[in-house]
């Protein structure tokens, strides 16, 4: 008797539903498969328009969405966002304009075509009231405008370590900034001091309240800031190393004790 190996159309291999994300812990490098709630919303009005499905590999997509919006292209009018939220408050939330975008920006690390279908890798941000992955050192701070004095929101953060690794993060809705990274080995003779880059558009808080998210375009192409290491002075802040067991404290100097807000030139 002759056996016959029936292999399934290479169609079903595919999702069957669109575009599809993966979702990436930034700290860990780890794949994020569960506890997020992905909604789509239309922009006018915010009606929902569909919910996530998230398949056994970890993508997520609308397999119930109507045709109108499963068919949209990048180029097409945006008139809906994708929210993306934690329902265990590890992460940061987002959005994602739909159309989903066509290429990598920002968060957005890779996009992957399987014929018509693209799948958007997004790398996903500590939120501050996370826990520290095991094995890992944490990095915490308060954004706050020197000339405001109230705290910025959804600022994008990148402190580079002596190692020369860059860690990326963001202050929350209310400027709170919490990174989480491997801890670096001990300062060597010779070696680069930490660096902490800061970008923030005071415009993005407002236009992210809506949604309670910032746009991931739009958190991306933020300016630079210059962040104070005093409040007597204009010079840059360069973080202190690591203290063995003890978080990093991101701070501008001369400010109450209490009062411990790293400050914003400009803001």
């Amino acid at each position: 008797m002759v056996a016959t190996l029936l292999r399934p159309p290479q169609d079903s291999l595919l999702l069957p539903a669109g575009p599809g994300l993966a979702f990436v812990d930034d700290a860990t490098g780890s794949p994020v498969l569960d506890g997020l709630r992905l909604s789509l919303l239309l922009r006018r009005g915010g009606r929902l328009l569909g919910r996530a499905a998230n398949s056994p590999a970890g993508a997520w997509h609308w397999p119930d969405l109507d045709d109108r919006w499963r068919g949209a292209a990048p180029g097409d009018p945006v008139l809906a966002d994708v929210l993306v939220r934690d329902t265990q408050d590890r992460f940061l939330p987002l959005s994602l304009p739909w159309p989903l975008p066509a290429a990598p920006t920002g968060q957005i690390t890779a996009v992957t075509v399987i014929g018509s279908t693209r799948l958007l890798q997004v790398n996903l941000l500590s939120a501050p009231g996370r826990r520290a992955p095991p094995g890992m050192v944490s990095v915490f701070g308060q954004l706050v405008g020197e000339a405001s004095g109230t705290p910025v929101a959804w600022a994008r953060v990148r402190l580079t370590d002596t190692d020369g690794r860059a860690h990326e993060g963001a202050s929350d809705g209310e400027g709170r900034v919490a990174l989480h990274l491997a801890a670096p080995r001990p300062q060597r003779p010779g070696a680069p001091a930490p660096q902490l880059a800061v970008f923030a558009d005071p415009a993005l808080g407002p236009a992210s309240v809506g949604l309670g998210a910032p746009d991931v375009l739009a958190f991306a192409s933020q300016p630079a800031a210059v962040a104070l290491a005093d409040v007597g002075a204009a010079g840059p802040y360069a973080p202190p190393v690591f203290n063995p067991g003890e978080p990093l404290i991101l701070a501008t100097l001369g400010l109450p004790v209490r009062q411990r807000e790293l400050r914003l030139a400009g803001l």
